[in-house]
């Protein structure tokens, strides 16, 4: 043999060898478009979501600024601008707070900062710019309706300024302005320009502010880096090589900003992927595998004749490729178009209002054309060793099927058709392992998707949000004090009285919240105190030692509470009558700095100093961290705990000097007859307020409905496509078994066996696949579906788990007509021939 390099010759061979075989291009051109359009569409998917997340937490937070340096001075400041990995900075200096009698309930902080500062804190000035003289400012649109000014330049505002040591009361001129929704952190902001901070506090010595914890005339610098990963290691390095030592700022927006922190929530969408290329690798490889033995005699005669099996292979390689980037644009196009269809409906599984943003990154197709060319390049990879391993004579008399001693068979009865198909169907075990495979995994994951939905339980969800048939809260309180603008006593007992007297309204349960910090004792501190020892330190938890304290959150709430305490009970046991009394309290477990890390500083028996409610407590039980969820404010600090009294401890007489408590949320228990009526009476009274707001049962109803059309259309999407695969998969291999068969099909015929006979004994070999089928996800398919489902839905909250049997059922007539439907057109195209045609194409 003359081995050669003739490459051009190899490439145009393989090119022709494509035009020979347009119903393989098109499985194989579909299965790539399919993969890609999977892969493409979950990127879209995932860095849409990612990105609007983003986009949301960075307008709460109020900057897309990577970082920041806290406190810092202007020498410091030139130092860290100096550093390579800073691309882009910006300062701001704390100038105090306004005063106003408007914004005794708001907090609005006076500020100096820059352009990059503004450009990166979503400030977008309607009109005017920055403000340079001594007496101009800049205000947002909410600031200016709660000051009564038109939203128009050179308007005069009086503002009153704490800088701390004194209130300043100034005019100033409104010099631009900017909308700002009054829930973000930028609505609350004012902007003075570098002559008023000269003129009136740059005497302010910014140590001595910080030792105040005013930080009146000191400046932070934000900071963007190149990426967004793992910001606080590069915040450190940044302070590392300038010798420079403040405090810094991480922004949590940046689901990156700690990825090597994060790396096992990646695991699902791994996962995910390795399900979609497994299954276009199961279709394409099975393709060309059924490829090569078909022209197996072609491979080897063209090795007869001095083509290298290197060559052999490449050609294998070259087709691939080929159909590969055919099907490559439309998969793309496809899976970014359906991405972005799904990104709104991905969006409304957040419990937060995301603005949609849409991510066309690069990285979307080149990660979606990488991913789908592994699977082509895998796929193709073992036919292709296949064709260039074997030898020409082997060639000529290779039939697909492995050659085994002979064996002897004895029969009464003769051959008989099913026992004839069943033997068939395992004479080519690769192929049959392969389309099972495929089969089956569409399946076991319909069966996943379908159990975990059916698994949703609705009256989870609405016992887990509310307790009667109507909630009223206050949004104020839920994003805490100082952060939202706001009235937290909104919900006062004037308002609740007045809910009282709808008609229809059997009870108002009530639930009053209390803020506070809470004094580490000796219990508290023998739990933290060994966790702070541990290496490296956590600065959060010295922190609270060093403080020693930590935060708490009273709850007092009404009777009609009670009923849904024990469930949460994990320790002792809620004696309704002894609680009522006023003498106990109910703890719940505290949030370790571990993700899922729970631990109770108290337990049953235990005496608790509540110094702000002036009395001390006996710990009746301890509870799950996130006991009642829908009567708290459903936010937890670290290492702090809940507390829970009757209501009557938080609205007595407390002693002098603290604060009366909120009140948290109104729940309405409704004569059902009249629950209509009720409900839209209970919305107008609470109309006008922009901090509170009302949800009923249906409400939640609604939103879990929607919750679950969103799974079905993606999951069952996802199902759909991976099924189709698997289909296409077995259209192929029964199609092109035929074909491939046809000369032994003729023999038999030529023998004796009847055309019907012959029929008769494919459709016997499409059943037994569908049993075969049915045996596979019917044991190790239910055993994966509980296992996977089970850990899904134990993981997901409002669901309960319930094992379906349905998708199993339901598959086996689907794949029995598909069976037959593909055995049977397979047939008719091949009786087409006649007897002596099908006899002479085996030469």
């Amino acid at each position: 043999m003359i081995a050669n390099n003739n490459r051009k010759i190899v490439t145009r061979l393989s090119l022709r060898s494509l035009r020979v075989s347009p119903l393989r291009n098109l499985a194989v051109i579909s299965a790539v478009v399919l993969t890609t359009l999977l892969i493409t569409s979950i990127f879209t998917m995932s860095l849409s979501l990612n990105k609007s997340m983003e986009l949301t937490m960075m307008k709460t937070v109020g900057t897309d600024f990577h970082g920041s340096f806290k406190r810092v001075s202007p020498e410091q400041i030139e130092i860290l601008k100096q550093h390579p990995s800073v691309k882009e900075y910006g300062v701001v200096l704390h100038a105090g707070l306004l005063r106003n009698e408007v914004f005794r309930e708001s907090a609005v902080e006076v500020k100096r900062i820059d352009e990059a500062s503004a450009r990166h804190s979503f400030i977008h000035l309607i009109e005017g710019g920055l403000p340079e003289a001594e007496n101009e400012v800049v205000l947002s649109t909410w600031v200016l309706d709660k000051l009564g000014i038109k939203h128009a330049l050179g308007e005069r505002v009086q503002l009153d300024i704490d800088i701390t040591e004194r209130v300043l009361k100034q005019e100033f001129v409104v010099s631009g302005y900017y909308e700002a929704d009054k829930n973000l952190a930028i609505a609350g902001l004012a902007f003075v320009s570098d002559a008023w901070v000269q003129q009136n506090i740059s005497g302010i010595d910014p140590a001595d502010s910080e030792a105040s914890g005013s930080y009146v005339n000191t400046e932070e610098m934000s900071v963007m880096f190149k990426n967004a990963v793992d910001i606080e290691k590069k915040l450190d390095k940044v302070l590392a090589d300038t010798g420079v030592d403040r405090p810094t700022g991480v922004n949590w927006a940046y689901t990156t900003s700690s990825l090597s922190d994060n790396l096992i929530e990646f695991v699902p969408y791994v996962a995910v992927i390795f399900i979609i290329m497994l299954s276009g690798y199961l279709l394409i490889y099975n393709i060309f595998y059924i490829s090569v033995v078909r022209d197996v005699k072609f491979y080897g005669l063209l090795k007869a004749i001095g083509t290298t099996p290197k060559q052999l292979k490449r050609m294998i390689r070259i087709q691939s490729q080929v159909l590969y980037l055919i099907g490559l644009p439309f998969g793309l196009a496809a899976g970014y178009v359906i991405g972005r269809l799904l990104t709104p409906m991905m969006n409304t599984f957040s419990s937060e209002t995301m603005e949609a943003a849409y991510s066309a990154s690069p990285w979307i197709f080149i990660g979606a054309a990488l991913f789908a060319y592994l699977t082509v390049w895998i796929a193709a990879g073992k036919p292709g060793r296949m064709a260039a391993r074997i030898a020409p004579v082997e060639a000529v008399r290779y039939t697909g099927v492995q050659a085994k001693r002979r064996r002897n068979k004895r029969s009464k009865r003769g051959g008989r058709l099913h026992v004839m198909a069943f033997t068939n169907l395992f004479r080519s075990k690769k192929k049959l392992t392969l389309m099972l495979t495929s089969l089956s995994l569409s399946i076991v994951l319909f069966s996943i998707i379908f159990t975990v939905i059916g698994s949703l339980d609705v009256n989870k969800y609405l016992s887990t949000f509310l307790s009667g048939d109507v909630v009223i809260r206050n949004e104020k309180i839920e994003t805490h004090e100082g952060e939202r603008p706001g009235d937290p006593y909104k919900l006062s007992e004037a308002f609740s009285s007045e809910l009282a007297r709808i008609d229809g309204v059997e009870s108002v349960e009530k639930v009053y919240y209390y803020y506070d910090i809470h004094d580490m004792d000796e219990k508290i501190r023998a739990v933290l105190q060994p966790l702070s020892e541990t290496e490296p330190p956590e600065p959060y938890l010295t922190s609270l030692l060093e403080q020693n304290s930590v935060y708490l959150q009273l709850y007092g709430i009404d009777p009609g509470w009670y009923d849904l305490v024990q469930k949460d009970v994990i320790e002792g046991h809620f004696d309704l009558q002894k609680f009522a009394s006023g003498d106990y309290v109910l703890v719940a477990q505290s949030l370790m700095w571990e993700e899922d890390t729970y631990t109770s500083y108290y337990h049953p028996g235990d005496m608790i100093e509540f110094k702000n409610l002036g009395k001390s407590y006996e710990v009746m039980a301890v509870m799950n961290y996130d006991a009642l969820y829908a009567a708290t404010t459903q936010s937890y600090s670290t290492y702090g705990f809940n507390a829970f009294f009757p209501s009557s401890e938080l609205t007595r007489e407390l002693p002098a000097g603290t604060n009366p408590p909120w009140a948290l949320s109104a729940t309405l228990h409704i004569d059902p007859d009249k629950l209509y009526s009720a409900t839209e009476a209970a919305k107008t009274l609470a109309a006008p307020s922009d901090e509170l707001v009302i949800k009923s049962r249906e409400d939640y109803r609604q939103e879990l409905d929607g919750f679950i059309r969103v799974f079905q259309i993606i999951g069952y999407g996802l199902s759909f496509v991976i099924a189709l695969i698997g289909v296409l998969n077995y259209i192929n291999t029964v199609v092109t078994g035929v074909i491939m068969r046809r000369n032994e099909f003729a023999l038999l015929e030529s023998i004796g066996m009847t055309k019907r006979q012959l029929k008769k004994m494919l459709i016997y070999e499409g059943m037994y696949n569908v049993l075969l089928t049915t045996a596979i996800t019917s044991t190790l398919g239910v055993f994966l579906t509980y296992s996977i489902a089970k850990s899904i839905a134990g993981n997901t909250a409002f669901t309960v788990f319930r094992m379906s049997w349905l998708p199993f059922v339901l598959v086996v007539p689907v794949l029995a007509v598909i069976a037959y439907t593909v055995t049977l057109s397979s047939y008719r195209m091949l009786s087409k021939d006649t007897l002596i045609e099908r006899l002479r194409q085996g030469e």
